[in-house]
């Protein structure tokens, strides 16, 4: 990742990099009127732009649901663990909030969290990513964005930071762009320290 003596902030993606959410989206598309084949990429921003809380809620819901059955990614627990009180942590995601404080239990204690609910331009936008660094007081290039999209990758470079992208086996390709890519994110402590 070359050298990180500036790097003070690190945000983070939150589910496919920091952990698995098994959302029921046959379930949630039937719930809301939707195809059962209908994409689900752009609906939370949509429903932003409407203004459509209840359309939110019942996403929301059936993330809070799906955290139980979820689990943590390799080494995530450990790494976040570990990276207290080194770095300035957040995370930016379009997931709600409640679902990460929910998922991450005491782990999230310290860190900054930005969900949809926070947020009138999600991912790829950089308003989230933007937010961390006015909240953390470091400016872009002492920070690096985690993901395991595109996304990511768009809104960390969007922001001037730099991303680093951890492999993702249940997405069809990896984005193309990012700073740094890793297998796991057990390397990053070390690609951080090369």
């Amino acid at each position: 990742m070359g050298s990180q003596a500036d790097l003070s902030a690190i945000a983070f993606d939150f589910d496919g990099t920091l952990f698995r959410l098994p959302v029921d989206f046959a379930g949630l598309r039937a719930e809301l009127g939707l195809d059962p084949d209908a994409k689900l990429g752009d609906l939370f921003q949509r429903f932003l732009d409407e203004g459509n809380t209840e359309g939110l809620d019942v996403v929301t819901r059936y993330e809070r649901e799906s955290v139980p059955r979820g689990e943590f990614t390799t080494g995530a627990r450990e790494l976040l663990e570990a990276l207290t009180g080194r770095y300035k942590l957040a995370i930016v995601t379009r997931n709600s909030r409640h679902c990460v404080f929910d998922a991450l239990g005491n782990l999230a204690d310290g860190l900054f969290v930005i969900g949809r609910e926070d947020v009138a331009r999600l991912k790829p936008d950089p308003e989230g990513v933007h937010a961390v660094l006015k909240h953390h007081g470091v400016t872009a290039d002492e920070a690096v964005l985690v993901g395991d999209t595109y996304h990511d990758v768009e809104a960390a470079h969007a922001a001037g930071a730099r991303s680093v992208i951890v492999r993702n086996d249940s997405l069809k390709f990896r984005p193309e762009g990012a700073d740094t890519y890793l297998e796991t994110l057990s390397e990053l402590l070390p690609a951080l320290a090369g």
